[in-house]
């Protein structure tokens, strides 16, 4: 035998107990809290739990997760050790539907991994519990290790499959998602022990939840199940892309039992006919031996012997593959315990040693025949066929809740369509009524622009009389200055301010004030507020605002004009336009710049 070869065999020499102790459930662990991945947590966690327990020694839920994470820490004998301790003060209280129960549990899954057969006995008792008490999350891992038991001890794969049929039963009555999604994985597995591809449902179902609750463990198993069960129907690039997914999970979680995957590559290589690089998948897969299942390290020296065969290596095959078997009757593993015998069976033929490869073939035969019956058969077929109806019912309800929920938004969607299109409806009421508005104010200033001009020529005249009146009585006005203001003077002194307000435009000095116009019009402060006040009705400020704004109206109603309105404002004499702004709409109805929009839509539309 090769050197290489040595040091792959000497792999197998190991106890069958060291591989055993990491032989792990994929998911009975999983039943009563999340544990963490890395042995550190792990230790962290037990020290706490421990540190608890020497407060408390007879805690029952602390005993409880002390069993489990001894379990998921692959150290069976202190999970026995736990377990015992648990059953004991469950049976001094009498507490069977919770501490004698999950000790049971405990018991029957350590025992099962240490290939101990009370762990049947552990299993059934807690099963018997579990029903009376109606309790199916611990009925779902109970039916687990029952059906691993039946796949890994017994090699009863249609009892395996009955059991986990059960879990499932029991998980979608509790709604456990995720363990219902792992005992699929576990139902898909046992069909490709059988050789069987109507597993890959399973499968695939489980890795669709998996994706749906993006759960990676979940993934990672299922994957691996879908790739074996693709290579079995020899659909080698689908069994490829599963493996990949599941070997990129695997390394980017740590997690173990990597033969498994590394083996699938080896076995695909070898299929394509290229033995020679299927050897390296094959050593890598028993690369931190310690981490992975027996069941992964036998399939992974079977793949391995092949490819040796088929290199003409056979003698290092045989002697592989005598380990191997070995190593499946040391540690009661009798999963692909057939397919060894089969190969074995083959190396000697092609050696021309036909005694011997009649002699295992031989083998082969009892082994596999043990695994099939037709009445065994047609129970299994009877209860996938119950499964699928009632997953077809699940799914048939579960599309009628969508259709009933999409026609729920559907119809919440046109109710708000409708409320969106109302809203808009009555602001566009408002545009419109707002539009006629501002179009109303401005044909009234047009016209009022309009007769202004008309009236202009009547203005002029009764300003000439006025000056004519003041000549005439020039003399007097001396003997007025120390009167009250007559109602001829203040009709004479209105006059001459509207005449200097609109030929002069006084009103565009922004530095115009009340003393500044008295002065021009020869009198006093007092005379000039109350000829305006009385004319008006209008302080001095207002009446040079309302010329100012006028004169802004007459502006902006010519469509031609382009002057900015910052150039008009301070033209006409505001110091702001914020001063120019708020009057012209108060005076107006509308912004300066609604009205120049306004007069040049109508300007476009005439």
């Amino acid at each position: 035998m090769s050197k290489g070869n040595s040091r792959h065999c000497s792999i197998i020499h190991l106890k069958g107990a060291v591989f055993m102790r990491y032989y792990y459930l994929f998911f009975a662990l999983f039943l009563w809290c999340a544990f963490p991945a890395h042995a550190q947590q792990e230790m962290q966690e037990i020290a706490q739990q421990k540190a608890l327990l020497e407060q408390d020694p007879e805690n029952v839920e602390v005993l409880k997760k002390i069993c489990f994470l001894y379990l998921h820490k692959a150290d069976y004998d202190q999970a026995i050790y736990y377990g015992e301790k648990l059953f004991d003060i469950g049976y001094e209280r009498q507490d069977y539907d919770n501490a004698i129960l999950y000790a049971h549990i405990c018991l029957g899954q350590a025992n099962l991994m240490k290939g101990d057969r009370n762990a049947f006995n552990h299993l059934g008792q807690a099963q018997s519990i579990g029903i009376s008490a109606k309790n199916d999350s611990a009925l779902c891992s109970i039916y687990n290790g029952l059906g691993l038991y039946a796949s890994n001890i017994d090699k009863d794969y249609y009892s395996a499959i009955h059991y986990f049929f059960q879990g499932i039963e029991a998980a979608k009555r509790c709604g456990y998602e995720r363990l219902h999604s792992l005992l699929l994985v576990n139902l898909s597995g046992i069909y490709y022990l059988k050789r069987d591809p109507a597993g890959l449902k399973y499968s695939l179902e489980a890795y669709e939840l998996g994706h749906a609750k993006n759960d990676v463990y979940t993934i990672y198993c299922s994957s691996i199940d879908a790739a074996y069960l693709y290579f079995l129907m020899e659909n080698y690039e689908k069994a490829l892309q599963y493996i990949k997914e599941a070997e990129f999970i695997m390394l980017r979680n740590e997690f173990y039992n990597q033969a498994k995957v590394y083996a699938l590559y080896g076995q695909i290589l070898t299929a394509q006919g290229d033995p020679a690089q299927a050897l390296e998948y094959f050593e890598m897969g028993l690369v931190e031996k310690e981490k992975n299942q027996i069941s992964s390290v036998v399939i992974n020296l079977n793949g391995y012997a092949q490819a040796l065969r088929l290199l003409n290596r056979t003698s290092e095959a045989i002697d592989l593959l005598k380990e191997a078997i070995d190593l499946s009757r040391t540690n009661h593993m009798p999963i692909y315990r057939d397919e060894l015998l089969k190969e074995l069976s083959a190396c000697y033929e092609s050696m021309g040693m036909y005694a011997e490869a009649l002699d295992y073939q031989r083998q082969y035969h009892v082994e596999s025949d043990s695994l099939f019956s037709a009445d065994k058969e047609r129970i299994i077929s009877d209860l996938r066929v119950k499964y699928d109806m009632e997953r077809h019912e699940n799914l048939v309800q579960q599309q009628k809740m969508e259709l009933l929920q999409q026609a729920k938004q559907e119809q919440l969607l046109i109710f708000i369509l409708i409320v969106i299109l109302t809203v808009a409806l009555f602001f566009y009421y408002l545009y419109l009524r707002k539009n006629r508005f501002y179009r109303a104010i401005v044909e009234q200033n047009k016209e009022a622009i309009r007769r202004e001009r008309n009236l202009e020529s009547q203005i002029q005249e009764l300003e000439q009389q006025a000056i004519a009146g003041e000549s005439e009585k020039n003399g007097e006005m001396e003997k007025y200055a120390q009167s009250s203001l007559t109602e001829e003077k203040k009709n004479s002194l209105f006059l001459r301010l509207e005449k200097l307000m609109q030929s002069e435009q006084i009103y565009r000095d922004n530095l115009l004030t009340k003393e500044k116009v008295a002065e021009r019009l020869d009198t006093n402060r007092t005379y000039l507020s109350q000829a305006i006040n009385e004319q008006t009705n209008q302080t001095f400020t207002q009446y040079i605002n309302r010329y100012r704004i006028n004169e802004a109206v007459r502006l902006l109603s010519d469509p031609a004009n382009d002057t900015p309105l910052k150039a008009i404002s301070a033209d006409l004499g505001f110091n702001s336009m914020t001063t120019f702004y708020k009057l012209f709409q108060n005076t107006v109805g509308m912004t300066p710049a609604q009205y120049k929009n306004k007069i040049q839509e109508i300007s476009r539309c005439d």
